[in-house]
């Protein structure tokens, strides 16, 4: 009992699996360990230059520790493994996790952001399985028939495309009211002056000047500039001499928008976006596991096919030998006609024309999946000279225990990376609409300032002497002149288009390219829908060819061994042997054919489903790091 209800639940638990993991990875607010590697500290004064751990090309290491008796012993874990630590367009996406997070920090001083890669690279098709073409031939003719492959470059198998997961439009969003710098900027200049003294040439004037100020902008639009000025000045007396002083400025200037640019939401979206944007970054780096995954499982088992192919073209080829043996031993004891012989040397041959063209497409593949596992290819110094050989096979369950589809598409709705990360798209581009809106607005700033003026200082005797200025009033007579001074200043500034085309066009086209963005992700819920469809249809369609083709194999070889039979007693004749000898062989090629097409339908609708990761044991974290566990978790 116990038994029964794993089995049902195991499936259940790894689709709830794959979303909770999902979940997890886009909702994390903070940036993991392995992410922030190439971050740099968020630490006061930091002008050092930035830096980054160089891409390391060497050889795949873990590769070491497979190679047994010459040769690579893969499993698929094992080539899944090599690829997420080695492959170059995993290194790629990997990169654009530290990327996702500048761009945050960059927002979180004020500054706008310079975007994301959404590009997801799709791993080579390879050579294929042994597949269709036996299928198709048998159909289509009684005298059986074999792929000829003349040109293997010509199937254009090592070309890898790319995905673009933006659902934005060509045209960028516009950059919306100005943001204000949300860090603190010093901004200081001192000063030492020195200029001929126009009365006494031997002493020249000499004083010092030094300014500073803060700089801060605020969440709400608010800027605040504080400073000091106390710029020295020159009062020369009537007798030749002269008094520097100093006249102390303290200013308070604080501005405050009141339609453009006002509010927490227009000044804090750069950062607002910049959070949905990691959040996105590692939803497409799930993505891009799920199709270098993907894309090594199919490479894997279509060697795992082309393998077993071979095997069968040479079982076939030992059978034509072992009938050409039997037949010349016929011929020399005068029981058989010379021309029999004749059709049996030309099995032989054909046979061995197979099991070649069979053995060079399993090379092929070899160096196809070889490129995807390490980050030279397969110049690669551990895997440059050895062959593989794929140490797991097909197993096909008895059944495939699928769930209603209703329940697999909102399974898959929940579990895509592509599905969930569009949304976030969606909700950024909201936000930035929202801006280009707010900039159609007029500016109108409320702007006020505060200054205090320092003491001027007249000495006693330059009071009233001809030629010379008076500072201070006429009671500071007998005394040092002072005098301080506050000044106080408040108003409105006002920018106001009187027809405001390129704002209101601007804010109307965002909204539309927003609306675009909706029915593009909406458009893609659709598609999922489809392929979850489509990916059952197929893999019920690759289960009864499977079916049909094991039947098929197990009565032909009920037919050649009665046709043996009969040609032992004379009932028959060594071309109707032989004929049934070859339509074995392509029964087995074409049960071999329809057990890859099968394997590759049902990892199709796993990635469909968006559980490919789970079911393979991958970790998000560990594939973040390129270090993986030695065996599948």
């Amino acid at each position: 009992m116990r038994l029964i209800l794993a089995v049902f639940l195991i499936p259940s638990f790894i689709a709830a699996q794959a979303v909770v993991d999902l979940q997890s990875i886009q909702n994390n607010k903070t940036t993991p360990k392995n992410e922030s590697a190439t971050l740099p500290r968020k630490q006061f004064l930091s002008y050092g230059p930035a830096s980054a751990q160089t891409l390391l090309l060497g050889p795949a290491e873990r590769a070491r520790a497979l190679v047994r008796d010459g040769a690579i012993q893969l499993s698929l874990y094992d080539a899944i493994a090599l690829a997420i630590e080695n492959n170059l367009a995993v290194e790629v996406s990997r990169y654009s996790l530290s990327i996702a997070g500048l761009d945050t920090l960059r927002a979180s001083g004020g500054g706008n952001l310079r975007g994301i890669d959404y590009t997801v690279a799709e791993g080579p098709t390879g050579v294929g399985g042994p597949g269709s073409p036996l299928l198709n031939s048998a159909a289509s003719s009684v005298t059986p028939t074999t792929p000829t492959v003349n040109d293997i470059s010509a199937l254009n198998v090592l070309n890898e495309t790319n995905t673009n997961l933006s659902e934005q439009s060509a045209a960028p969003f516009v950059a919306g009211p100005a943001v204000p710098t949300l860090q603190p900027t010093f901004v200081g200049q001192g000063l030492f002056f020195q200029r001929a003294n126009g009365l006494v040439a031997s002493d020249p004037l000499r004083f010092t000047a030094t300014n500073f100020a803060i700089l801060q902008g605020f969440g709400n639009g608010t800027q605040l500039q504080a400073g000091v000025n106390n710029e020295s000045q020159v009062l020369y007396g009537a007798r030749g001499n002269y008094n520097p002083f100093s006249q102390p400025n303290v200013s308070l200037t604080l501005s405050q928008p009141l339609l453009r640019g006002a509010g927490r939401n227009v000044n804090l979206r750069y950062l607002r976006i910049g959070a949905i944007n990691q959040r996105i970054s590692r939803l497409v780096f799930y993505q891009q596991l799920i199709s270098t995954v993907y894309g090594v499982a199919r490479l894997y088992w279509d060697l795992v096919s082309l393998r077993e192919n071979a095997a069968v073209k040479r079982q076939s080829l030992d059978t034509a030998r072992k009938l050409f043996d039997d037949d010349k031993a016929q011929v020399d004891q005068g029981t058989l006609a010379p021309l029999e012989l004749t059709r049996a040397q030309s099995l032989v041959t054909s046979s061995e024309l197979d099991l070649i063209q069979a053995e060079g497409l399993v090379r092929q593949q070899e160096v196809i999946l070889k490129s995807q596992l390490a980050r030279n290819g397969s110049g690669d110094a551990l895997l440059a000279d050895l062959p593989i050989v794929t140490t797991d096979s097909i197993n096909v369950p008895k059944d495939e225990d699928l769930k209603p589809i209703g329940e697999m598409v909102e399974t898959a709705l929940k579990s895509r990376p592509d599905v969930v990360q569009a949304a976030l798209q969606v909700e950024g581009n909201e936000i930035a609409s929202k801006a280009s809106r707010n900039a159609a607005l007029p500016q109108i700033d409320l702007v006020g300032n505060f200054q205090t003026r320092g003491a001027n200082e007249i000495p006693i005797e330059s009071i009233g002497t001809a030629g010379t200025a008076l500072i201070g009033p006429p009671s500071d007579l007998g005394t040092a002149a002072t005098r301080t001074s506050h000044v106080y200043q408040a108003g409105l500034q006002l920018n106001l288009p009187l027809r405001n085309r390129v704002a209101e066009a601007d804010a109307a086209r965002d909204v539309l390219q927003l609306r675009q963005a909706e029915a593009r992700t909406h458009l893609l819920t659709n598609q999922v829908r489809e392929q979850v469809e489509s990916s059952v249809i197929a893999l019920r369609t690759a289960r009864g060819a499977l079916n049909a083709a094991t039947q098929a194999r197990e009565y032909q070889e009920q037919l050649v061994s009665a046709e043996k039979d009969k040609f032992s007693v004379g009932a028959s004749t060594n071309f109707l042997v032989i004929q049934q000898q070859t339509y074995l062989a392509q029964a087995r090629s074409t049960e071999v054919a329809t057990r890859s097409v099968w394997i590759k339908a049902r990892i199709a609708l796993d990635r469909a489903l968006g559980d490919l990761l789970v079911k393979n044991g991958i970790r998000y974290e560990q594939a973040v790091s390129g270090e993986l566990t030695a065996t599948k978790q």
